[in-house]
């Protein structure tokens, strides 16, 4: 290790365990990411850091309980006064945050939060990530489809004859509107869970670790998402087709071919 590294490290180290006595990062650590850092910028000076948010992102980088306990109770705040401005409606700064525990913390082969380089503070680091992401989040929206048209475009269809057609053409519009109308119902984590497994093709186990559940817990609220919209599916579609009652709707869906538990499953299987 040459001098100025040695120097880097030992100063982001008593910084850094100054600032976050709770969180344990080795000295051998620090120095894997300075000389990481200069490899990618050999002309990259270390003084001048802000050593002590270096250090917590190494141990956000390395899973440190401690340090994912500051980032939710120190960082994520400052990632909510970014998506604030913002006006986002819905669940959509829910999501953007879910979204960026994920990438940050999560990865698919690599942590985001590795990208921090001490140059800036990491507060206003996140706050930079978190206003591009949700900005990515907007334009997604707008150019994608909705998880109910994905719901509706997957919904069996087993070469109907003529009347069924006709059927079908006549109740789509009742029936994406009570898809809808249902999915807006849902709680803001059970329409995430689904948004993520089915739009981003998250796996259970993906969002057992963005949520830090085991995966029997995460299987269970994706069930019970499920569950809930084909139950709400069915109240909106009583009410907006004046059908008395549940049988009715069910003989409805089951002459268009459309159980709407069965057809939510075979999508979340399929992904």
């Amino acid at each position: 290790m040459s001098g100025d590294i040695s120097g880097a490290v030992a100063r982001v180290a008593a910084a850094g365990r100054a600032a976050w006595p709770g969180v344990s990062v080795s000295d051998a650590s620090i120095a894997a990411r300075l000389e990481a850092r200069l490899r990618d910028e050999p002309e990259a000076s270390l003084d001048n850091l802000h050593d002590a948010d270096l250090y917590l992102a190494i141990g956000l980088a390395e899973g440190d309980t401690a340090a994912l306990r500051a980032f939710e109770t120190d960082l994520v705040p400052q990632m909510d006064v970014a998506l604030r401005r913002l006006r986002l409606g819905g669940g959509t700064a829910d999501e953007v945050k879910q979204a960026l525990r994920f990438e940050l913390l999560v990865g698919d082969g690599h942590k985001k939060i590795s990208d921090y380089a001490g140059r800036g503070e990491l507060a206003a680091w996140l706050r930079v990530t978190a206003t591009r992401k949700a900005l990515k989040a907007i334009r997604k929206i707008d150019r994608e489809e909705t998880l109910d048209e994905i719901l509706l475009d997957h919904w069996p269809d087993a070469t109907p004859g003529p009347e069924r057609k006709h059927l079908r053409a006549q109740y789509t519009t009742e029936l994406k509107k009570a898809i809808r109308e249902a999915f807006a119902a849902l709680e803001v984590r059970q329409r995430n869970l689904l948004r993520q497994h089915i739009l981003d093709e998250l796996t259970i186990d993906d969002l057992a670790r963005l949520y830090r559940v085991h995966r029997a817990t995460c299987a269970r609220w994706l069930a019970d998402a499920r569950a809930d919209l084909g139950k709400h599916t069915r109240k909106k579609l009583i009410a907006a087709l004046g059908m008395p009652n549940k049988d009715d709707v069910d003989s409805l869906l089951r002459f268009l071919d459309s159980d709407i538990e069965l057809s939510i499953s075979r999508i979340l299987m399929s992904r």
